[in-house]
């Protein structure tokens, strides 16, 4: 054996050296695993004039010491570098805890549901060195990103919009906040990937268990995650981020002019001191001028002007990289093995699986025409559809960019009964009536809501019912009423609303349109329903379809509202003001109406404008004689509107 005298030394700290008896001829994967001083921080090091490279991990089996060891002045040197270890980062940043959104950034568990067991770590090099800036389309796109998620990954969508449901996003700042801009510079350093190196812990699997038993899964479920978190990131790049000062926001109020005074706040999770001028009068900032900035990951003295260059070299030191950006979230009850418990998601209710607003043009160039708009769902989504354990259902609303006049729009949901092998895609159809036929493009916006038994094991948003009910006229009849439920969706203020859905399309009067609303009978909810051709624009017999109301247990905070009708002192016109109520105004919102006892009324419709509901009646051509114009005559007196916006 070749046992010699080595000074064992560390290149970021080459004043201190270990010495130790050491065998030449030894691989350096025995080496490490003999010798505690050799943890997984440090990696082996050959030192070749004035630099050094670092031996693998995987290749120490393969390199002998005597192949690395410097000999200088006849004494046998091994020089060590420091190394990223996903042990360390992990300690640090607490990675196998479960998460979830706030508006003050990403929020740990109180309790560990998962031991990381290894990671893969891939280095950035010099494609992580980037300057931007941070600009947000919505509230849910200001919570996506400022809790560091800045990719299109759907399931971040959901836990995006639990975040919202939870937290005060609609405090007076927070409108405001959405409008500003951060510039920043970015190093990012490595990305570790380690889903596959995820087990849950015994306690996790034992709550889970217990949870399944209960007489009360979804209940026992929301206090696991209340606990363990919501989802788990299975990526993360390390590095460091700085968010910048001199970027001004304005809100849409004037700046005040008087008794203005100077203040130190936090807003959101970027946590930026701002300097702010605010009216002493009510409170409220009026300006923002951002004089300091936000550190992920490096330092810097606080008391001198930020240097980039000094702060980019402490970022050398891994042990001052900070989670920069989180990738490919998933639920935590995703990761438990099915051979330990299966999770009974049915149990659990329905859920809000997918939303989308998209731009749909609509050319109107003759009476009766349609639009069969076909949703643009991405292939996870599709799937699921296709799945008939999901068991899903599809809302959808839609409104008119230009407020136009004279023409409002209604649609319904066409979807095909699925076939085996066959891709059943969904569709809107969109009606524009008008008293006066006039050809016209619209530029429209179609907002799609898939509902279904959550698969995916996600349990965070919204329960929500589906009840179903399937309109078969044994005679012709143009008007026609269903029962739907107690009364007590009312008077618990739990939000509803519904859509009819055909199942086939071929058969009917391609100009068919469905009318509807909710009634009280006696605290009975039921569902009049009427049929109008566009073409002919009269009243026509009913066809077979279903009617689908959506019952919001557990609704998002400030997404709901119970509307009363206004009537308009010159026209007497029924209609429901949108402004200052929901945001942004330019979103369709999934809307019925709600009447009570009057049971004679004439059948109307519901215009969506951009800040208003109107109540439209619609002109039959039939002489007076159809038995909707002899039974129907009275105008609404009173109502409400169920409005939902999610």
């Amino acid at each position: 054996m070749s046992f010699e005298i080595v000074f064992i030394k560390t290149i970021e700290d080459s004043q201190q050296s270990i010495l130790k008896k050491l065998n030449l001829e030894d691989f350096l994967s025995d080496i490490r695993n003999n010798d505690d001083d050799i943890n997984n921080s440090l990696l082996f090091t050959k030192k070749l004039s004035d630099e050094y490279a670092k031996i693998e991990r995987k290749d120490e089996k393969i390199y002998r010491l005597k192949e690395i060891i410097t000999v200088k002045n006849g004494q046998h040197i091994l020089y060590l570098t420091k190394s990223p270890c996903w042990n360390i980062f992990n300690d640090n940043c607490k990675l196998d805890y479960g998460c979830t959104m706030s508006i003050d950034g990403i929020k740990k568990a109180n309790k560990r549901a998962f031991k990381m067991k290894d990671c893969e770590l891939t280095e950035i090099k010099a494609k992580g060195y980037k300057k931007d800036k941070l600009e947000f389309e919505s509230k849910e796109d200001w919570m996506k990103k400022t809790n560091l998620f800045f990719s299109t990954d759907v399931n971040i969508q959901n836990f995006v919009e639990l975040g919202l449901s939870i937290e005060s996003s609609q405090s007076e700042d927070f409108n405001d906040e959405i409008q500003s801009v951060y510039k920043y510079t970015e190093v990012g350093k490595t990305l570790l990937t380690f889903r596959e190196y995820l087990e849950p812990t015994e306690e996790f699997i034992k709550e889970v268990k217990n949870a399944i038993k209960s007489g009360n899964p979804e209940e026992e479920f929301r206090k696991i995650t209340e606990e363990y978190g919501q989802f788990i990131p299975t990526e993360v790049i390390l590095g460091g981020r700085v968010y910048f000062k001199d970027v001004k926001m304005s809100s849409k109020n004037s700046v005040a002019k008087s008794n203005e005074g100077s203040t130190s706040m936090n807003i959101g999770p970027l946590n930026l001191k701002a300097r702010v001028n605010s009216s002493k009068s009510n409170g409220k900032s009026k300006f923002y001028s951002f004089n300091y900035m936000r550190l992920l990951g490096g330092s810097h003295p606080e008391s001198e002007n930020f240097d980039e260059e000094y702060w980019i070299k402490t970022l050398n030191d891994y042990q001052n990289w900070d989670c920069i950006e989180f990738k490919n979230p998933i639920s935590i009850f995703k990761l438990v093995p099915e051979s330990l418990c299966k999770i009974p998601y049915k149990s659990m209710g329905k859920r809000i699986l997918y939303t989308s607003t998209e731009d749909c043009d609509y050319y109107l160039n003759e009476p009766g025409r349609y639009r069969d708009f076909e949703l643009k769902l991405p292939r996870n989504i599709l799937d699921i559809i296709q799945n008939k354990e999901a068991d899903c259902d599809i809302s959808a609303a839609v409104i008119d960019t230009e407020d136009s006049k004279n023409i409002f729009f209604s649609c319904q949901i066409l979807k095909p009964k699925a076939e085996k092998g066959k891709l059943v895609k969904p569709r809107v159809i969109i009606h524009g009536i008008q008293k006066k036929f006039k050809s016209h493009e619209f530029k429209l916006k179609v907002k799609i809501m898939v509902v279904g038994y959550d698969t995916n094991l996600n349990f965070i948003l919204p329960n929500i019912e589906v009840i179903k009910k399937h309109c078969y006229p044994q005679d012709q009849c143009k008007f026609s009423s269903m029962e739907l439920s107690k009364n007590e969706l009312i008077t618990k203020n739990i939000p509803f609303f519904g859509i009819p859905v055909f199942e086939d399309w071929n058969y009917l009067n391609k100009s068919l349109i469905i009318g509807y609303n909710f009634r009280n009978v006696n605290n009975e909810l039921k569902i009049d329903m009427f049929s109008y051709c566009t073409k002919e624009n009269c009243y026509v017999n009913l066809p077979k379809f279903n009617f689908c109301t959506f019952v919001i247990n557990h609704p998002i905070s400030n997404a709901y509202r119970l509307l009363p009708f206004k009537f308009s002192i010159l026209k007497k016109k029924p209609f429901v003001d949108l402004k200052n109520k929901f945001t942004p105004h330019l979103n369709p919102k999934y809307i019925s109406s709600y009447l009570s006892k009057v049971n004679n009324y004439k059948p109307f419709f519901l215009k969506q404008k951009i800040d208003q509901i109107k109540l439209k009646y619609v002109d039959c051509n039939c002489g007076k004689t159809c038995s909707v114009c002899k039974d129907k005559r009275l105008g609404i007196s009173r109502g409400e509107c169920i409005v939902y916006h999610y």
